[in-house]
């Protein structure tokens, strides 16, 4: 059962491997290929898909962990700049940010957990804007990039909702951040708006 009243402090012990990519802009400083490179991306697959639990013990889920570390999100944020009079004003832009930790993702991604684990499905009652199109396509490049064939679906009544700023939309920018910055990146047999699918072709001696 998800714990409503838990109270978790010091949400950015959750975050390590964002953190330390936007110190270094990397996720590990480790040659490709040597053991230490090896053992992180191995460290962090395992928190990706069983969970990750803090050094005070606090606990969220593999996908919860994915998410916060993994799939950057377009974010709105205050700035200062200096106009042409030398007035120091503020605006709102859009930045490449990680995802800050919210209570309600915590219980969200929690009941997740507990409904995979009794085999039975969830719906969620919300209002717009809430983030729960990143948070969907988050959770569809987790099992693409870390669960082998793995097949995944996104539903909606319009594709609009699909494309454009869609779900999948969000989706395939993380999956290019994936591909550019982790161990994780596949060849793909398919890359289309609505699809990708991951694989590659082999040809026998006679070219077949």
């Amino acid at each position: 059962m998800v714990d409503f009243n838990k109270h978790i402090k010091n949400t950015i012990k959750f975050s390590p491997a964002a953190e330390f990519f936007k110190k270094h802009k990397c996720y590990t400083l480790a040659p490709r290929n040597t053991t230490d490179y090896n053992n992180y991306w191995d460290q962090e697959t395992e928190r990706c898909l069983n969970g990750y639990t803090a050094p005070d013990g606090d606990y969220i889920t593999g996908y919860h962990y994915f998410y916060l570390n993994y799939s950057p999100i377009m974010k709105l944020e205050e700035v200062k700049y200096t106009d042409r009079n030398g007035n120091v004003r503020t605006r709102r832009e859009r930045i490449l940010d990680f995802p800050r930790f919210w209570d309600y993702d915590y219980y969200y991604y929690n009941a997740i957990e507990e409904a995979e684990d009794q085999g039975k499905h969830m719906s969620v009652l919300k209002s717009r804007q809430r983030g729960y199109s990143f948070k969907g396509a988050s959770m569809l490049v987790r099992n693409y990039e870390l669960i082998p064939g793995s097949k995944n679906f996104a539903v909606a009544s319009e594709q609009k909702f699909l494309i454009g700023d869609g779900l999948l939309t969000k989706a395939w920018q993380i999956m290019d951040f994936i591909d550019k910055n982790t161990a994780w990146a596949k060849q793909r047999l398919v890359s289309t708006r609505m699809e990708r699918v991951s694989g590659y072709k082999v040809t026998d001696e006679f070219g077949k």
